[in-house]
């Protein structure tokens, strides 16, 4: 039986809670999964120092759970991703590259909620990063912090259908829920804005199936390439003995 790793990179349980609910109605039988969080760091990942510093935070769950066949990287700015596609054998996705690939076969132009202004310029690198902007019509914020978003459910959602409205009109025809503390909005929003609505979490984990089932795996022979061995100095400054055995899994003699 097939078995995913879906990660939420940050220390909130209530997102993790969220992101388990969508993961456990994907991955029925004969597939079944298992939800773990970051177990430290950040409880919201909201700025490249979030970004950094989780990437590192989630390596020892690779350790708890090795035998997965497939890992979601649950967490919209996808931090860490190329990492764990260097490092890790088995297919990784991360679910905003999910839900761009799966909005470039769903509409023209693909359009970003995200939660605080801060997002914006973040949202445009990774876009500019997987080389879309011809089909990128911005990224509009709700102007709320990520743990707002379940807690003020009918706040976020008034939010919700006002950015995607303006997304609209910059010609956006599919709208991504730009963090994974947003799942489970997708039929309200829709219902509201009368256009195809991406759910970051379940794409993830809907495409990850995919790739698992089709036999695929993620070539190490060009971008995510085995990194060479390193010599590393003084880790064990910064890092617990674990950790630097974590930092240097995967290198290529």
């Amino acid at each position: 039986m097939p078995r995913a790793l879906v990660v939420n990179p940050n220390t909130s349980p209530a997102m993790t809670a969220g992101i388990r609910a969508t993961a456990e109605r994907v991955f029925q039988p004969p597939w079944s999964c298992v939800v773990a969080r970051a177990p430290a760091g950040p409880e919201s990942l909201e700025s490249w120092r979030d970004y950094h510093l989780a990437s590192v935070c989630i390596l020892p769950l690779l350790r708890e759970h090795p035998d997965v066949d497939g890992i979601v990287l649950a967490c919209f700015g996808d931090p860490g991703l190329y990492l764990l596609k260097e490092v890790v054998t088995a297919p990784v996705v991360g679910v905003a590259e999910a839900s761009v690939s799966l909005a470039l076969l769903l509409g023209g132009k693909f359009g970003i909620l995200a939660g605080m202004c801060r997002a914006v310029e973040l949202m445009d690198s990774m876009v500019r990063t997987y080389g879309l902007e011809p089909r990128y019509a911005g990224t509009y914020p709700l102007d709320m912090r990520v743990l707002d978003f379940e807690e003020h459910r009918a706040e976020t959602l008034d939010a919700l259908e006002r950015a995607g409205r303006a997304l609209r009109e910059r010609g956006a025809d599919v709208l991504l829920l730009g963090c994974a503390g947003l799942t489970g909005f997708v039929p309200d929003l829709e219902a509201r804005v009368h256009v195809t609505v991406i759910d970051p979490v379940e794409a993830g984990c809907r495409l990850l199936q995919a790739i698992v089932d089709s036999g695929l795996r993620v070539s190490h022979t060009g971008i995510y390439a085995r990194p060479a061995a390193q010599r590393m100095r003084d880790l064990e400054r910064l890092f617990s003995k674990e950790m630097v055995e974590l930092l240097k899994e995967g290198e290529q003699e």
